[in-house]
């Protein structure tokens, strides 16, 4: 390795230690593992309790569509109040609400008196504290780390969240397959106490600096973010991909994906193994991540995408699971890539003061359409079959996405460009 390289890696090491020596980011860092391993087991422990207990994927797709178009409906709301109330007690009270939540349904379904009106509820619930999580989880970083450690900062929260999320899928296929989506929700509300609890130990101070866009009402301020969010075209057209994708493959993968293996795998162990091989591919991408420096960043995170179909075209293809986890893995890569590099191109590009409502009309826009993914997957894949519907998504998602990419080589602005450390003379 030359001078270069080993100089450039002790940096890296450095910042590392640094980051994880502090208490606030510490903390914040062992939320957001705890955050990540209950959105691991949120998604098999809700799959499989709506089977189960109705055993209709026209449920499961109604039931996550609501829960998806609650956040939606709230998510402006959301980046409103991160931007104008102390973004760690709006993570904390979120945590509760969730909290209450997964244990009043692990409650029922551990007494067999659950019905899906008691999951509709959940998805309430659940999907009106997500929404408030959303905003001030993108937000809070930048009050917690300088912004030349953005980058190593997302790095150590996305590879520990993603560890926390290749375990998670495969614990949860585990636990209800020998308990039941009872004791998997159970599990959930103990995640969620841990994130509670690391949240309060962390003991993050509310924003010092003066905030004149502040002033004005609610209409206002959601103004002033679209203003924000509009101004920047490789914000929106990286949004505006991401609501394609949305649509068309992730969430017909999320419901019929655990039918796919249901059917065909075995069942929630089988689903739970290929979450986990994903998020492998997740960890070891953003392990990496910030040792890569794209000059052009807007378009490297916009051909990520495209390579997100592994999964979906193994599912669909009858190939047996070992397979399907292979190509979780590789689509895992590029899913942790375009997290990292995202997150941090929108934290350095917008002023701290606005980004928790321009965060906000990124996810509300980047998840729009997924409610309705959510509701007509079911009956797509009893139409057509759910192999066959999987495959046709995959393949209008790589087309769909490559020409956002395409279109963001014309658009990208110069100041997103990222210059490459000067080296130092060797000798």
């Amino acid at each position: 390795m030359s001078d270069v390289g080993v100089s450039g890696e002790r940096k890296r090491r450095g910042k590392r230690r640094k980051l994880l020596a502090d208490r606030q980011f510490a903390s914040l860092l062992a939320a957001r593992l705890g955050s990540s391993m209950a959105n691991g087991f949120l998604p098999v422990a809700e799959s499989f309790g709506v089977l189960h207990t109705t055993g209709s994927a026209s449920d499961l797709g109604l039931v996550l569509g609501v829960q998806a178009a609650v956040s939606l409906v709230l998510s402006l709301f959301a980046g409103v109040a991160a931007d104008r109330f102390p973004r760690a007690p709006l993570l904390i009270v979120s945590s509760i609400v969730r909290l209450a939540a997964a244990a009043t349904l692990a409650i029922g379904l551990l007494t067999d008196t659950a019905t899906l009106a008691w999951f509709f509820a959940l998805a309430v619930v659940y999907g009106s504290a997500d929404a408030l999580f959303g905003p001030a989880s993108m937000a809070i970083m930048p009050d917690v780390v300088a912004r030349d450690d953005l980058d190593e900062a997302n790095a150590l929260v996305g590879t520990f969240s993603s560890l926390g999320l290749t375990v998670a899928p495969a614990a949860a296929g585990v636990v209800v397959a020998a308990y039941g989506s009872g004791a998997a929700f159970l599990v959930e509300s103990a995640l969620m106490l841990l994130i509670t609890l690391s949240l309060i130990f962390a003991k993050i101070p509310a924003r010092s600096e003066a905030e004149p866009d502040q002033e004005g009402g609610t209409l206002t301020q959601l103004k002033q973010g679209w203003r924000e969010f509009h101004m920047r075209p490789w914000l929106w057209l990286l949004t505006l991909q991401w609501t394609l994708f949305s649509l068309v493959l992730l969430a017909p993968l999320a419901v019929l994906g655990p039918l796919v293996a249901d059917t065909y795998l075995g069942g929630p162990a089988a689903w739970g193994v290929i979450g986990t091989c994903m998020t492998i591919g997740v960890v070891c991408a953003q392990f990496t991540a910030a040792r890569i420096k794209p000059r052009r960043p807007a378009v490297f995170i916009a051909w990520l995408p495209p390579l997100i179909v592994f999964e979906a075209l193994a599912l669909g293809s009858g190939v047996p699971t070992v397979v399907v986890g292979g190509a979780a893995l590789l689509s895992g890569c590029a899913i942790g890539l375009q997290g990292v590099f995202f997150q941090t191109l929108m934290q350095r590009a917008v002023p701290s003061e606005v980004l928790g409502r321009v965060a906000a009309f990124d996810l509300m826009a980047s998840e729009i359409a997924q409610p309705v993914g959510f509701a007509v997957a079911g009956p797509l894949g009893i139409l057509f079959g759910l192999r066959p519907v999987l495959v046709g998504c995959a393949v209008v998602a790589v087309a769909g996405t490559a020409l956002f990419a395409l279109a963001l080589t014309r658009v990208e602005q110069p100041e997103l460009q990222v210059q490459n450390e000067p080296e130092p003379s060797v000798g």
